[in-house]
């Protein structure tokens, strides 16, 4: 009697959590509470990059333009200091700001993970099951706290791909995707890669997806793209005195992970002597950006030409050093409380088991959704779609780096799959339907 009391108090509590209207609503607010907690209570300094940044952000409220040092600058992606320097002239703090746009962009990304996961035809239940691990998850709230890009661009990203998704024959929500893979592309260069991979994987994905539609979506995505990076290049080519599609990084992202002394991630290669291969004097770097970015982009494929084995080899490790750990986001917390550094070391432990939890539990779906391509089972291949942006920043990593904060666009989606994978264990415990299995009534190809 206790034993049936029990499977049905578990057979209720399944029930509210997958249809009671309270759930969704908690979600959010436990993400939002843990982030505005380490927000308040553990303010981020701002330093290396997020400093770079900030200082950007702060000259843009004032009117000072996007400029370092006096000199027109598109060293790193003008979206992200431009959004904060709007959202400074709002708040009046650029701290505020930062703290106010990534809450923002959070609540987006948990909202957007459960959305994929209904559009991949799993459970409500396997949606806020998604929800909640990316909710809680470490390495994501302490970012939300850091003045860096990934928060924000992770959510203009996802909603994006969501929108490509969700109107893949409607000409008007495909424009609305291009323009938020404008802005996102502003904020992270190589997003512009990303549309035409996905349209690709709609194609195999959905039978309704021929070739003319994905030509016809290829089109106006890349138009509505363009509409947004254009005038943001020909500001370039006014003020740099060179057409920059968005900035003038590449040639040394590319030559960091191809020199005689690349290893596959970051170092400070820039302190060696493969800097003097430019000629190009350090304290120059800024006002001669263009030619320092040409000459970085040259060294790097003459390397890559003379050593066409060692690079592939190199490619291959940093693809796997992409996704080895998950602590970046923890060297922040420790920048700022260096007196604290045995709690961040626990904390990063925690993270870093929490994340192989989430990698292990994310491999079956995302194998169903690969196997249901290859044998187009239609019903079970719109789960193949939580594997692209996995797939996308594993080969970035192959032409550039392995740094692990790289992989941070694609832990929503890691999430998103580790969520139906949990929901799966927990139906099959109980002896109920998959929850790989579309709803009642349900069809993802009509998503």
């Amino acid at each position: 009697m206790a034993g049936s009391q029990s499977r049905q108090d578990k057979a209720g509590a399944l029930a509210v959590w997958a249809s009671g209207p309270r759930v969704v609503p908690a979600i959010v607010a436990l993400a939002i509470a843990l982030r505005l907690a380490l927000i308040v209570l553990l303010p981020l300094r701002p330093f290396s990059d997020a400093a770079w940044y900030v200082a950007r952000a702060n000259e843009m409220a004032h009117g000072l333009g996007f400029q370092e040092a006096g000199h027109p600058t598109a060293f790193w992606p003008v979206g992200w200091p431009a959004l904060l320097a709007g959202a400074t002239s709002l708040t009046g703090s650029t701290i505020v700001a930062c703290a106010l746009v990534n809450m923002l962009a959070a609540v987006a990304t948990v909202l957007l993970i459960g959305w994929f996961v209904r559009t991949a035809g799993a459970s409500e239940g396997a949606a806020r099951t998604a929800m909640l691990l990316y909710a809680i998850y470490p390495s994501p709230i302490v970012y939300t706290g850091a003045a860096v890009s990934e928060t924000a661009s992770t959510a203009v990203a996802m909603a994006a791909f969501a929108l490509l998704i969700a109107g893949r024959r409607r000409w008007w929500m495909l424009a609305l995707s291009g323009l938020l893979f404008g802005v996102g592309t502003l904020m992270r260069a190589q997003l512009m890669l990303f549309p035409i991979g996905g349209i690709i994987a709609l194609m195999l994905v959905f039978r309704d997806m021929r070739w003319r539609d994905a030509v016809r979506a290829a089109l106006v995505v890349h138009i509505a793209l363009a509409a947004v990076v254009l005038p943001w290049s020909l500001r370039n080519e006014r003020v740099l005195g060179s057409f920059v599609l968005v900035s003038t990084n590449g040639g040394v992202a590319l030559f960091t992970g191809a020199n005689d002394r690349a290893t596959g991630e970051w170092f400070e290669w820039e302190h060696t002597p493969l800097w003097d291969k430019t000629g190009i004097p350090f304290a120059e770097r800024v006002e001669r950006q263009v030619e320092l970015d040409n000459r970085f982009r040259t060294l790097a494929k003459d390397w890559i030409a003379a050593h066409p084995l060692r690079w592939s080899t190199l490619g291959l490790k940093k693809m796997a050093l992409l996704w080895r750990k998950d602590s970046d986001a923890f060297w922040a917390l420790d920048g700022t409380y260096p007196a604290w550094r045995p709690a961040w070391t626990a904390a990063q432990v925690i993270d870093q088991l929490y994340y192989l939890l989430l990698l292990a539990l994310a491999a079956w779906p995302l194998f169903v959704g690969a196997r249901a391509v290859l044998r187009r089972d239609w019903a079970h291949a719109p789960l193949a779609l939580l594997g692209c942006m996995p797939v996308f920043v594993t080969l970035t990593a192959f032409g550039f780096t392995g740094q692990i904060r790289y992989h941070f666009p694609a832990m929503p989606f890691v999430a998103a799959a580790a969520g139906i994978a949990l929901a799966e264990a927990w139906r099959r415990r109980q002896g109920r339907s998959a929850a790989l299995s579309p709803p009642s009534g349900y069809d993802p190809q009509a998503a």
